[in-house]
């Protein structure tokens, strides 16, 4: 099973608050050419998309994993990765001994540090519109090792000034899929439109 892609430039992020077509979305994600996506596991029916995306080939995670049964969950869906908001040492653990990629949330120096150490395939950074792309080439002066991924409140224009700032990956949440599920096809093909904007935009850098 595929996981963590380390050459991926931008990660699809789905998460809503209530039931609908989550399966849908992501796939609109992937349709527009972003091949790492990630639901969040407090989204209404997470688990069962999962299952079925990985069924149609797709590399998909689940974030917001908080426990170690999170991992379990994921796991037996699919997952190829599972990410966390926080450095949660038994959802870390957890996923190293399921041999499954784990990307912990981290946003201090000190958190980072922790969080590579540990083992995390990747660390995202969160939330990454507090400190911005400055924030960012900032830490990576003395962490230059680390592969960060800045997510929470980017919007699509602001992706290449994070590159540039040198993150590995940027992730995508409502800028991409909404805030809430897609309600028909119109709904669906703004998301592949946005998305495909999005790596558009990756592709055109210098």
């Amino acid at each position: 099973m595929a996981g963590w892609d380390a050459s991926a430039r931008l990660l699809g992020i789905v998460r809503y608050r209530d039931a609908g077509d989550i399966e849908g979305a992501l796939g609109a994600l992937v349709r527009g050419g972003i091949d790492l996506v990630e639901v969040t596991l407090d989204t209404p029916g997470a688990l069962d998309a999962v299952e079925r995306g990985r069924r149609a080939g797709w590399s998909i995670g689940v974030g917001t994993v908080l426990e170690p049964d999170h991992v379990n969950r994921s796991v037996d869906a699919g997952a190829a990765f599972v990410v966390s908001p926080g450095v949660v040492p038994g959802v870390v653990e957890r996923a190293l001994e399921l041999g499954v990629d784990v990307v912990p949330g981290a946003f201090t120096p000190t958190e980072i540090s922790r969080a590579q150490t540990m083992g995390g395939s990747a660390i995202k950074l969160f939330p990454a519109s507090l400190g911005g792309p400055s924030y960012l080439r900032a830490l990576l002066g003395p962490l230059a090792h680390v592969s960060l991924v800045p997510t929470g409140g980017i919007a699509i224009q602001e992706v290449n000034a994070y590159l540039d700032a040198g993150a590995a990956c940027v992730g995508l949440g409502g800028a991409l899929a909404g805030e809430r599920p897609p309600a028909n096809d119109t709904e669906l093909g703004g998301i592949t439109e946005r998305a495909a904007a999005a790596v558009a935009a990756v592709a055109d850098r210098p």
